[in-house]
């Protein structure tokens, strides 16, 4: 009788034990972090250099987790990327998170907002003054991350409409490229891509170069300051990894919070990570600069992009911003 019970309690102990060791290994070990380009990943670069998921993961009771960091251009490959569980964790533009949004059913929803910028219209062509002109462009194409798709293609849509009520009038002209390769297209001219919808740094480095002029921008086609770039996450992740889902965000909190109090020090981060040519009195500058750049968590006018979206007929309706946002975002006034 005393062998048995004996028994039994290393039993119950036993089972205990890998009932423990199963919930500390039941959390994923592996966060996939995706960026395209441009100085709007400076808090991405700092999470990385300052190890900051794997510091709230180590305060949420986690392992060390491997931090895998992939370069994806254009936000239908980051929603391809987020479908195939080829990564966690996509950066990509608004526009490109409410497609994922409506076409899942709310199985993916943003992580968090990440910045406030203002996205450029430039051009080369003496013909383009303003987006009416586009209408008599002749060999001229607009270079966005993703025709269609991307926050740049959907914002062009929205002023197309504003201007003709058809929103597809100019997405004829409109072609897939990332911001580097147009930058080249731009500076060198004699290129098909007379037109580039820009994001920093690229926007101020063809603007400096007295070859490109502004058509138009994202603040003036919406009326405002808004968000541009978000960061979105499935429900499966969030809810198999929720210790290491809210690590993740409070790592990206702890980074804005960071580049906003230092950003001379988050300069010389971006320049290292992307071995950036550019003057580091300019990143600084333009780190300075919140009419440029703002990061911050707070969603800003995207119901501005889901009304438009689901007028189109792209996505179904939005009640609230919250419907698209993952609940650690409620607390914000957000619109």
């Amino acid at each position: 009788m005393k062998m048995k019970t004996l028994f039994s309690s290393v039993a119950v102990s036993a089972l205990l034990t890998v009932g423990a060791a199963g919930s500390a290994a039941a959390e994923t070990n592996t966060v996939r972090l995706a960026q395209q380009f441009g100085l709007l990943y400076v808090p991405l670069h700092v999470v990385l250099e300052q190890k900051l998921v794997e510091k709230h993961t180590a305060k949420a009771g986690l392992g060390n987790p491997k931090i895998q960091l992939f370069k994806i251009s254009g936000g239908a490959n980051i929603n391809k990327a987020l479908l195939a569980d080829t990564i966690d964790f996509g950066s990509h533009g608004v526009g490109p998170a409410l497609k994922l949004w409506g076409k899942t059913k709310g199985r993916f929803k943003i992580a968090l907002s990440m910045a406030d910028m203002p996205l450029k219209l430039l051009t080369n062509d003496p013909k383009i003054k303003k987006i009416e002109d586009y209408l008599n462009a002749k060999d001229h194409k607009i270079s966005t991350p993703a025709a269609k798709v991307s926050i740049q293609a959907v914002t062009l849509q929205m002023a197309a409409q504003r201007i003709w009520n058809e929103p597809n009038k100019l997405d004829h002209l409109v072609i897939s490229m990332k911001h580097p390769t147009a930058l080249a297209a731009m500076l060198s001219g004699g290129q098909a891509v007379k037109s580039h919808f820009a994001t920093l740094p690229y926007s101020y480095q063809e603007l400096q170069s007295g070859k490109v002029w502004r058509v138009t921008d994202s603040y003036e086609v919406l009326g405002g300051q808004h968000s541009v770039l978000v960061m979105s996450a499935s429900k499966k992740f969030k809810d198999d990894n929720p210790k290491t889902y809210q690590a993740v965000i409070d790592a990206f909190a702890e980074a804005f919070a960071w580049v906003n109090a230092n950003p001379d020090k988050a300069a010389a981060t971006y320049i290292r990570y992307t071995k950036s040519k550019l003057p580091a009195k300019t990143v600084q500058a333009l780190l300075h600069d919140k009419g440029e750049l703002d990061f911050s968590m707070v969603p800003k006018h995207t119901m501005k992009y889901a009304d438009f979206l689901n007028q189109i007929g792209d996505i179904p309706k939005a009640a609230s911003w919250k419907d698209y946002y993952w609940d650690n975002n409620y607390q914000f006034n957000g619109s």
